[in-house]
């Protein structure tokens, strides 16, 4: 029986490169997902793909939805991911800005974990991996919240790391930086109108900060997460990964 490998916002954008290359290697993916996405002719394939229509952002959805994770066999993997909050200052930001943004990512990914975790360990094993940003170790400016509930999202997992390893489990967190989704072409809509500024002009800029001269692919996300799943990644836990071109400096 394949090994199957639950992956959040696994539809679109990284998450759907990911549930792509789990399957390429074998894996059979639950998607969590509001729709199908990019994933429309997986639906077909009931072997190696089932999706459940899940709102992350919803504690009623997540509910439902574990109710029906709780019944799979073989359950080996999460793939904590949810599309990032958007542009912003501090001071632009509420309260309730706040409590959305947590929602959707901290409080739904440690509700899920926690409902995977008893599996895991009567399976003998799992690994959870968490699609975070390089904003989690490098604040970018106008992305307020986001840097916040990264940094959040990363020292959570860390803990996790050192909770859950006795009973071989592994957690870890990959971070992309500038990668070509729409999350980041909302970004750069978003940012170039609130500094009057072209978007191309934006675009350039964020592209000359990156050491390879280019924006990365999400294809190249999901590899590094997939390997986090491979046997060869055993013993690897509780890192932070950027796949980021180099973007990130040493700290």
């Amino acid at each position: 029986m394949k090994r199957a490998v639950i992956v959040c916002g696994g539809s679109k954008g990284i998450g759907a490169s990911i549930s792509r290359k789990l399957i390429e290697k074998g894996f059979r993916v639950i998607c969590l997902s509001r729709s199908s996405g990019e994933l429309s002719d997986l639906l077909t394939d009931m072997s190696n793909f089932r999706f459940l229509e899940c709102d992350l952002s919803s504690s009623i959805s997540r509910e439902k939805v574990i109710s029906e994770l709780v019944m799979e066999e073989n359950l080996w993997g999460l793939v904590n991911n949810a599309s990032g909050p958007g542009a912003g200052s501090l001071q632009e930001s509420s309260v309730d800005d706040f409590i959305t943004a947590f929602n959707l990512h901290l409080f739904a990914s440690a509700e899920l974990t926690k409902s995977v975790v008893p599996i895991f360990q009567k399976n003998g094993a799992g690994r959870i991996v968490n699609i975070i940003s390089v904003t989690a170790k490098v604040p970018i400016q106008k992305m307020g919240i986001s840097n916040t509930l990264r940094g959040a999202m990363l020292n959570w997992s860390k803990t996790l790391s050192k909770e859950l390893g006795p009973i071989n489990i592994t957690v870890n967190n990959v971070l992309p930086g500038y990668t070509e989704t729409q999350r980041l072409i909302e970004v750069i809509d978003n940012v170039s109108k609130k500094d009057s500024v072209s978007r191309e002009d934006y675009r350039r800029n964020l592209v000359n900060q990156i050491p390879l001269g280019r924006f990365g692919r999400p294809e190249e996300v999901a590899a590094v997460a997939v390997f986090l799943f491979s046997d060869e990644a055993s013993f690897v836990s509780g890192a932070s990964i950027p796949v980021d071109g180099g973007w990130t400096p040493c700290n």
